[in-house]
């Protein structure tokens, strides 16, 4: 049985390819997740497979963790509906179980139907594979460039997207339910969902006149960011080197620059008398980094780079990726059986918790004597308004910039937590300004804070404050809150319900810890 924080918590797997990962994040986090299906599930028979057995990669991959019952019948289905905290089901096997889902959302439970487009509307009964939602949500759209037809990301990027925020869904109806005593039936729209995650697509559509964009419609750049401040270059060897001139390039880069006798004109103090003159010159400062990579080894620039807290990324293939020493040192991987006596390294989990004990395995295929689920009975909830969306009453401190973080604390906010975002002038450039439409766009449903953390009285404003709240979130690299003293262990002496969360690059462990990496740096770096 798995630990964690989600232990006791019974979730109901009945689905595709779309919420799949919902249940492995769930038994990530200890939850005890069945999965349902039949003989002839997709999943389970998808290629590839291991060595000469029938034992599919991706079954292993995508359902450890959980139970997995095949073809139980509609008495055992009905039977686990009932005793379920959550289900997450799909358009494909709803109908097995309507009416006795229905009945139990009424008695307490948490239902995540996804769907390609939703239950309602002209195109609820439309279908869509990964590459079809990709189209869709208008991500295609700015892969490639003019040479190219539009791209496909590699692995099931949609299907990642849609198990994630089903897991998200799944969480906030509990929490929802917790408050209300109510059950709770989310209708999870995968195209909806998917354009909320298009970035410059939504940005330039809403703001076509808030950028240096010459369309609402975002181009199709190839490797070049959209603030053209990031891109991937060859080295002298041909191997790939993601480099980026957004973090400090007056006082760092370009004296780096300087050093290898490389910076062309970027050290011309009349031309480039500010940091301003050199982002109104980017394309410039980008061909200029072109020819020095190209000079150069990709790693040696990559760890020289990290080393002046440059967030610079080599382009890595998988074996790379997985031979990394901080893959090594955080035991990422873990060697599992997949096959009778056969083995591999398999991926733990996604997540690390203070509560977490072991990694997930394989798949267990069960059977219905091994499940022994009693009737939910009531939710146990206390019987409160439900006005203010599943996460009322939740306090989040929000030290998180750029993308990544604030997109998160953005979708707890729209759950209807109150987000307080925590900022500085001293980072307040570019993306991290209030008025910046990028700023704008990860930012919504929040309250704003300016304080200088470099300040004692700022950081004790920012202590009283996480007092008061339920999470304190941030992204930076490793040790940045503990030297704060705003880490779990500091806030907890005055706030033992405290939930902190640290998403970092690198994460808080292992010798790149202290990495700098924005989202650029990882796609880099994972294969």
């Amino acid at each position: 049985m798995n630990s964690g924080p989600l232990s006791g918590l019974r979730v109901l797997e009945i689905c595709g390819w779309n919420g799949v990962l919902a249940g492995r994040l769930l038994a990530d986090g200890g939850a005890d997740v069945v999965r349902v299906a039949g003989h002839d599930d997709s999943i389970r028979n998808a290629p590839p497979f291991f060595g000469e057995t029938s034992s599919s990669l991706q079954d292993a991959w995508y359902n450890a963790g959980k139970r997995v019952l095949l073809s139980p019948g509609q008495r055992v289905i009905e039977e686990l509906v009932a005793g379920a905290d959550a289900l997450i089901d799909d358009e494909g096997s709803a109908a097995t179980h309507e009416t006795v889902a229905a009945r139990a959302v009424e008695q307490g439970l948490v239902r995540v139907t996804v769907t390609p487009f939703g239950l309602t509307g002209p195109w609820a009964n439309y279908r869509a594979t990964d590459i079809v939602a990709n189209a869709m949500s208008g991500s295609a759209s700015v892969t490639g460039d003019a040479t190219t037809g539009p791209l496909n990301g590699y692995g099931n990027q949609t299907y990642h997207t849609m198990g994630l925020y089903a897991a998200l869904c799944a969480m906030a109806g509990l929490q929802s339910r917790r408050r209300t005593g109510r059950g709770v039936h989310v209708d999870l729209a995968a195209h909806e969902a998917l354009a909320t995650c298009t970035e410059q697509v939504l940005m330039q559509w809403f703001f076509p006149e808030g950028g240096p964009w010459r369309s609402r419609v975002a181009e199709r750049l190839g490797s070049l960011h959209w603030s053209g401040a990031y891109d991937v270059y060859p080295d002298r060897d041909g191997n790939g080197l993601m480099v980026t001139a957004s973090l400090r390039p007056a006082d760092v880069l370009v004296p780096w620059l300087d050093e290898t006798g490389e910076a062309d004109d970027l050290g011309d103090r009349e031309r480039y008398p500010t940091v301003v003159e050199l982002v109104r010159d980017l394309p410039h400062v980008m061909d200029v980094l072109k020819q020095w990579v190209g000079n150069h080894n990709a790693d040696e620039l990559f760890f020289e780079a990290q080393r002046r807290h440059q967030p610079f990324g080599a382009v890595w293939d998988v074996p790379k990726a997985l031979g990394s020493p901080q893959i090594a040192a955080r035991g990422y991987l873990q060697d599992v059986s997949i096959a009778p006596g056969q083995s591999l390294p398999f991926p733990g989990r996604f997540f690390r918790t203070s509560a977490d004990v072991g990694h997930p395995q394989p798949p267990e295929v069960a059977t219905t004597a091994d499940i022994h689920w009693p009737e939910r009975g009531n939710s146990g909830g206390r019987r409160t308004a439900s006005g203010g969306g599943p996460l009322a009453g939740i306090r989040v401190l929000d030290f998180t910039h750029v993308l990544a973080g604030p997109f998160g604390t953005r979708v707890l906010g729209d759950l209807g937590a109150d987000v307080i975002k925590v900022g500085t002038a001293k980072r307040g450039g570019g993306a991290n300004t209030p008025a910046h439409p990028y700023y704008l766009s990860w930012n919504r449903n929040k309250r704003s804070l300016s304080l200088d953390m470099s300040l004692e009285s700022a950081r004790d404003i920012a202590r009283r404050l996480a007092a008061e709240c339920d999470v304190v979130i941030d992204n930076f690299s490793a040790g940045v809150l503990a030297r704060w003293g705003l880490d779990h262990a500091s806030i907890s002496k005055t706030n033992p319900r405290i939930t902190t969360i640290a998403m970092g690059g690198m994460g808080s462990t292992g010798p790149w810890k202290d990495f700098v990496t924005f989202a650029p740096t990882i796609h880099a770096l994972v294969g």
